[in-house]
Order: structure tokens, then sequence, then C-alpha cells
């Protein structure tokens, strides 16, 4: 009565509808314009010419997103029989285990209950679904992640449960004679509850021969669905996620008037017509993206700053006021000073800030600004490790842009290029910035990133590439002086930045041989650096350090990170260190080879984080060339630098870690390092990684919740 009376105000203008068919109905009735949803069956079709091994790793992480809950999930296979039986094993690989007999049975029974999806079943694992059903879970292999069956091509109607929408980790598998059979299956499962829906297809696109774009036109003209996804899966591509640009993002997907809805395509503005969207997979067209000059050698701070002194190549006049963002301990070194006698040689006008601090926050970035709109600079120089760098990134921003916030700064991005609020353009005020690092870790100095904290504590990871310094100059005489304990913990995480960026969804030609000389040169010059600090070993980490900076600022970071920002913020333990400790638990989860859940990015096709663990192994002459074998170089290091190897052996109280356990795993989960992570995880997932990190015991406990062997 409540959502009627709603819905026949005089205040209601539009009608929005995403509920159950009672809904729909109801809001048609209601005498308001309307725009209605419709439920999903989407039926796949594998030809003989697709990519066998995308295709698989498509439908397992389309499949297993959300377990299934997705309306657009893929619900049936239909596959030409001359790969059925390679694909089928390649599933079977991959988690997906098939039943037969009465245990198949038992799992329609279960499914549906009165001719409708079960609830007791909406988005539960496989294998608690097994269970529930009364199968012998001896028989079900503790990986699964996806149960299936084989169907007969006659097995699809009203009175076969598998061949229904299910709303769980559950798929049917049909075998077709050939692509015209398959494409009448493809049909007749659509029109079995998922009419104007989603559909996908698998092709080979690559040799964009005739005979492909015509079997993509005869699926759009025979299966009655509003978005066909090809090469894709279909329940994260349907909803504009990832995978193409064709598809407007929207978990609110039209039927069109096939089913009885105004809108076919993803409710948006264009909501007026029928729309079919075919969208292929495709790589993203990336860049590599970097300051435009970097000086690197010890002694070459002075010629780098004399490059702020020239005019530009345009003939516009040379900048003539610089402001310093820097620290009180970078001050008392000198470094400010030794930067200022150059600078003012040159005939600038220099001001000073240096009141940046740990974690910078709000205050400080307020106080950098109102002293840029008193000095009014025409250049930056950012002098420091992280903190100053963020700090004066940031101040930049809000210096040229005051109307900004810092909730829209840090609005969230499926990658760089789809963020939901647009980043302003830098440069009307402040032409040009540049990085001077006083310490081997954070990279700073070539990324495109900044972390800032809010009035509340909140810290707010930044991303853009208009954020990236225009000049980076890497003297390492500004390390020299460094502490023990700073050269370790910088060391590490840079050695973490290498790592994760190596292994990353998004890692491509440019960044691994940037990834691999940073970590060669990081293994190679550490110990000397912390044990001798010769200038040798201090230049070595210094370069190990940007490299690892330029390789991470272009292939992202992973869920090392996204656990370290949490722990790090809630205890207050450096960030280098947090991340030792996490990572050779990070390592072993990642390098599973059949992984619960795939990371999720357009060019990563298949699993391949044991491979290139084993490369990084093989680069740094580990003693076995695998994941452990990296393993085992990282902890050595460790000890090498008097690192602890656990969060207990560094004071963490076991009683305040436990009861934050929740929470950091799910804020790690959140965290936008996360996305790029090889293995996308879950939150019971992340929980086992901080409680081995803790007690620094080898991963080896099974998942409570999923029944899935974690690690």
């Amino acid at each position: 009565e409540d959502s009627n009376a709603i819905m026949c105000s005089d205040e209601v203008r539009l009608i929005l509808s995403t509920g159950g068919p009672g809904v729909v109905k109801a809001s048609y009735s209601s005498g308001k314009p309307a725009i209605g949803v419709g439920a999903g069956n989407a039926p796949v079709l594998v030809d003989e010419t697709a990519d066998l091994s995308l295709a698989c790793g498509s439908i397992v992480t389309g499949k297993t997103f959300d377990n299934g809950m997705i309306c657009a999930s893929e619900q049936s296979i239909v596959v030409v029989k001359d790969v059925y039986d390679e694909l089928k094993q390649k599933l079977m690989d991959r988690g997906v285990y098939f039943v037969y007999g009465d245990d198949r049975e038992k799992l329609g029974n279960i499914m549906r209950r009165d001719n409708r999806i079960n609830p007791e079943v909406v988005g539960q694992p496989a294998l608690d679904i097994a269970r529930r059903a009364g199968i012998d879970m001896k028989t079900v292999p503790k990986g699964t992640v996806i149960l299936g069956t084989e169907e007969e091509k006659f097995a699809i109607g009203k009175d076969f449960p598998f061949s229904h929408e299910k709303l769980s980790p559950i798929i049917a598998m049909y075998k077709a004679e050939d692509f015209d059979d398959g494409l009448d299956m493809c049909e007749k499962l659509a029109r079995n509850g998922g009419i104007g829906h989603t559909g996908g297809f698998y092709t080979d696109t690559d040799s964009d021969s005739e005979l492909t774009k015509d079997r993509e036109a005869q699926y759009v003209q025979r299966v009655p669905v509003g978005r066909v996804l090809v090469n894709a899966p279909t329940s994260l591509a349907a909803i504009g996620s990832a995978f193409n640009f064709q598809i407007d993002p929207s978990f609110s997907l039209g039927v069109g008037t096939l089913a009885g809805s105004s809108v076919s395509n993803n409710v948006g503005p264009m909501h007026l017509i029928n729309l079919v969207n075919v969208a292929e997979r495709q790589e993203h067209i990336e860049w590599f993206n970097l300051p435009g000059r970097i000086f690197f050698n010890r002694g070459c701070l002075e010629e780098g700053l004399r490059e702020c002194g020239q005019t530009y190549a345009t003939g516009e006049k040379k900048d003539q006021r610089v402001m310093i963002i820097s620290g009180r301990v970078n001050q008392k070194l000198g470094y400010v000073d030794r930067v200022t006698k150059v600078l003012k040689a040159q005939g600038f006008e220099v001001d000073v800030f240096v009141d940046t601090h740990a974690d910078p926050d709000m205050a400080c970035i307020r106080k950098g600004v109102e002293a840029c709109e008193r000095f009014k600079p025409d250049l930056m120089i950012c002098l420091g490790g992280g903190s100053p760098m963020d700090a004066g990134k940031f101040i930049r921003l809000m210096y040229e842009h005051p109307e900004l916030t810092l909730e829209d700064a840090a609005s969230r991005f499926i990658e760089l290029r789809k963020r939901t609020v647009s980043f302003p353009k830098l440069g009307s005020k402040i032409r040009r910035l540049i990085a001077i690092p006083t310490t081997s870790g954070t990279g700073s100095e070539v990324s495109p990133f900044t972390v800032i904290t809010d009035d509340d504590g909140r810290k707010y990871p930044i991303a853009s590439y208009k954020l990236t310094p225009d000049i980076a100059i890497c003297d390492s005489t500004l390390c020299d002086t460094l502490p023990k304990s700073l050269v370790a913990n910088a060391g590490v995480d840079a050695i973490t930045h290498a790592i994760e960026a190596y292994v990353s969804v998004a890692q491509n030609d440019f960044t691994k041989m940037h990834s691999l000389e940073a970590l060669e040169l990081l293994f190679e010059n550490l110990s000397d650096s912390y044990h001798k600090g010769t200038a040798k070993s201090r230049d070595g980490v210094h370069r190990g350090a940007t490299l690892a900076g330029i390789a991470f600022s272009n292939s992202f970071l992973g869920i090392n990170h996204s656990l370290a920002h949490k722990v790090g913020a809630e205890f207050h333990i450096a960030h280098g260190l947090t991340n030792a400790i996490l990572l050779p638990h990070v390592i072993r989860y990642n390098s599973c080879k059949k992984p619960t859940r795939m990371g999720i990015y357009p060019g990563y096709d298949y699993p391949q984080s044991f491979e290139r663990y084993s490369e990084i192994a093989e680069r740094i002459g580990a003693p076995t060339k695998d994941p452990e074998g990296l393993i085992l170089m990282i902890k050595n290091i460790m000890i090498d630098l008097g690192m602890p190897q656990s969060f207990k052996a560094a004071n963490i109280a076991e009683p305040e870690f436990m009861e934050k356990l929740d929470q950091l795993a799910e804020e790690a989960f959140d965290d936008q390092c996360t996305t790029a992570n090889p293995r996308f995880p879950m939150i019971p997932e992340l929980k086992h990684i901080l409680i081995d990190s803790y007690f620094g015991s080898d991963p080896s406990i099974e998942n409570e919740v999923t029944g899935l062997q974690t690690f």
C-alpha cells in the first residue's frame, strides 16, 4: 500500500522499477510514466573458432562474480561439439564440478521450488549449495566454485529446471552440432525467461574475418536480447563495468518492448527507443606516463634545478617565483637551503613552506594553499619523502581549483580514464611541478598518486595522471644521511611496488622491464645501503625506487598495499614494514593457479601470477625459480635488515589486532588498489592473510565461510 501511495503521488513524475514482476506491474498500472526492467537468462554460445582459455576464464569470472546474483550472469553455455570436450575440461580445471544422476536431481530440487528460484540458494557459494542439496561432499572437490550440469539439446523449457535463470553459481552446458544448431538453442534459452536481456558469444575476433562478422550479425538477429557481449563475462560487461566502452554503467538493465519495457539498453538518458548494443572484448588503448624529464646520477641536483631557469620551448617567459614544499627535517639537514641557493642564483624569488608532516591532512593543505595565495608562485618544488610530495601535489590542485572537494578528487574509477567525476586540468597558476626525493622508496617523484587525510582522520587515495610531476630530480646524495630504519622501510616498500606492479592485471611490456630492473637493483644494493651506506649502494637503491615508481604508476598495485594501508593507519606501523610483513603471504595467496576469482582487466585473460612471480625469482637469482624462491629472498632480506617477520613480532597486541580484523579486511577489500590484484579476493580470504601475517605462519587455513582452500 505504501509503495502504491508513493507511485500515485502527485509529486512523482517518473517511476524506475527494478524489483520483481509485481512491482513492475504496479508501476505500469499507476498511470505514471514508468521504466521497468525484466529477468535475465543469458545464453552463452561458444563456436569452434573461439579462444577456449579466454572463454573459460571469462565464463568462470562472470559466473563467480557475486556468486551468480547479477541478472546478466551466464546461465547456460552452448558449445559447438568440435570444442565441447576441450572447453569442458578447462572449466573443470578452473573449479567447475559437473553433477550427474541422483546428485543432478538433488541439485535441481533445491535450486527451484514450486517452479520458482529457491531463495535459499541465491548468491550462495557452490559448496554450500552442494551441501544443502545433500550431495556427498566427499565427491566434491574443495576448490569447486561452480556447479555444472550437462543437458540434452531438447532440455529447454518450463519442465527443465537447469534451462531457467539460476541466480547462483550453477550453470548448464549444452552440446551443439554446429553454429546454426547452437544459435537455435540460444534463441530458445533466451525465450525461456530471458527475452530482451543479455546474451554472450565467444568467437575469433582477432582475424577480423567475414565469418566472424556474419556470425555476430546472426546472433543479434536471432537471439532476442538487448545486449550481446562478445568474448567477455556477461555479468560484468553487461553492467558496463569493464571489457568495453559501448555499454553505459548501470545496474538497471532494460529488456525493451520484447518483454514489456520501454527501455532496451541500460537505463540512462537514452531510453525512448529500443537499442541493441554489440560489444566485442577490447584491449585498452593505453599509454606510458612519465615526467617530462628525469635527472639521475649523484650530484645531479644543481643541473636539474638549472633546468628551472630556462625559457619554455614555445618562447614563453621563464618562471620567476618558486614555492618549495618540504618538511622541517629537510630544512634542518640543509637541503632546503641547498635548493634555495641554486634557485636564487638564477634570479628566482623563493618562498618555503615546511609545515608538512607524515600523512598530510587537510589542515596542512589549507595552510599550504594560503601560502601559495600570498606568494603566487608559478613553479612548485616538492622536496622530501612521500609526505611533502603528497602534500605538494594536492596543495597545487586546491590552489588552482579551490571549488574542488577532497571527495570529488578521490572519486572512484575503474581505471584512470573511467572516472565518476572528471579530474580538472592543472597548470593555470603553477605551470610546472618538480619533485626531488630525499628518501628511496615511495616513487612519488614519478607517480600520479597522492594520499590525503580528511578532517575526520580518513585517508583518501587520489589518482590522476595530471598529478604527475613535470620534472623529477633523483640525486642520491640527498639520501646519504638517512637513518638505517628509513633505509630498510623505504627499501622494502620499493620492492613491494615493483613486485605488485609486475603481477598486476594491468602489467604491460613497458612496465615489465622497469619492475625487473628495479628489483635487480634493490636486491643487489639494499643490504649494503643499510649496513655500509656506500655511495654506490645508496645510488642503486635510489634508482631502483624510482624505476619501481615508474612501473606501479602505469600498472598500479594490489592487495598488499590495500592491506598495508589499513593496518598501517590503524596501528601506526611504518608503511614499508607493513608491506614487508604482508608480502610473503600475499605472494602465496596470489600465486594460486586455480584462484576462486581472477583479477578483472581486459588484457588479463587467465591466471598468470605464478609464472610472473617465478620470472621475478629467476631475475633476482632466487634459490628456486618459483614463488617460494621469491618468498625466501624476501624473508632473507628482512632478516638482514633486522625487520620483524610478523605483526606480533612488531609489538601489535593480539586482542587489539583480532578485534579490528573484520574491519581491516572489509576496508582493504574496498581499497582502490584491490582492483589491480591478479586474484580478486573475498573478505574471508583477506582475513586469513591478516591472521597469517600476524603470527608469521604459512597460509594453510581453510576458509570456514565458503569451504574453499584459501591458499
